[in-house]
């Protein structure tokens, strides 16, 4: 596998497209809770009252709740990278090239999981050091705060990243055209959203929490809208995270057996 990922890391060393995306969402998951952390900055210095909630919105141990659902709305980015860089193997035919070369199917589609896997990790890790550098810049919300408190959110954002991630391989991988492809990715997002409604609000079912893009939103919720009903989300991030794990399986089961069956 390292001598594969060692070869496609050749297609993307020199390609100028991947570095701009790549470096957009490095910088955009800080710029923008830079953003949001300087309008609550704002707020705070209207409000002196101890114990204002907005107090410790990025703090430790609340700013791994916030920074991790501000980013989240960032992930569009990584899904325009990943639709991209799968729709050249077939644009530019480099995905026949590698078989003609010798690669099995099998292996030309790990390889693609794993740069999705990758590009996950890439911007968790961006998270978790955009959660530590506003955390220490905003100090703990509490006396005696451990800094890993609350740090299940960096796992939550993950799961998310990833499932958004392979929705749109999964596009990419049967539409195999980058404009299409990305205005399929956009479209799906709205109608999801909009059979979510559907189900939970006229139907009453709550089977829409459960929703491939759903699922996964609910594992992180508004920051303080989950304190609300704080023991029902509790009992229902399980089902959540299953369920998460769930679509992953049927993503690579889709995408791999596509591709090990069509025409190259």
């Amino acid at each position: 596998m390292l001598n594969l990922l060692r070869i496609e890391w050749m297609k993307f060393k020199n390609y100028r497209t991947f570095w701009i995306l790549v470096g957009i969402i490095v910088l955009a998951i800080p710029g923008v809770n830079y953003a949001v952390y300087s309008i609550v900055s704002a707020v705070n210095s209207k409000d002196k009252s101890p114990g204002a909630p907005i107090l410790n919105l990025f703090g430790f141990p609340d700013g791994w709740h916030t920074v991790c659902y501000v980013s989240s709305m960032l992930f569009i980015m990584q899904a325009i990278l990943i639709i991209t860089l799968t729709t050249n193997e077939f644009t530019f035919k480099t995905h026949r090239q590698n078989i003609i070369d010798g690669w099995s199917r099998s292996a030309f589609i790990s390889v693609k999981f794993a740069e999705v896997f990758l590009l996950s990790v890439l911007s968790t890790l961006t998270v978790l050091l955009t959660v530590l550098a506003f955390g220490y810049l905003a100090g703990t919300g509490e006396a005696h705060v451990s800094v890993w408190q609350g740090s299940r959110f960096l796992f939550f954002y993950f799961v998310q990243v990833i499932s958004y991630s392979m929705i749109a391989f999964v596009i990419a991988v049967l539409i195999k055209r980058s404009g299409l492809a990305i205005g399929l990715f956009l479209i799906y997002m709205i109608v999801e959203q909009v059979v979510m409604g559907i189900i939970t609000n006229l139907l009453k079912l709550p089977a829409g929490q459960y929703l491939p893009e759903e699922s996964t939103d609910r594992l992180i919720p508004f920051p303080g809208l989950h304190l609300m009903s704080q023991l029902e989300w509790e009992h229902r991030i399980p089902g959540y995270l299953t369920a998460a794990a769930i679509y992953l399986i049927i993503y690579c089961v889709v995408t791999g057996r596509y591709f090990l069956k069509s025409d190259l």
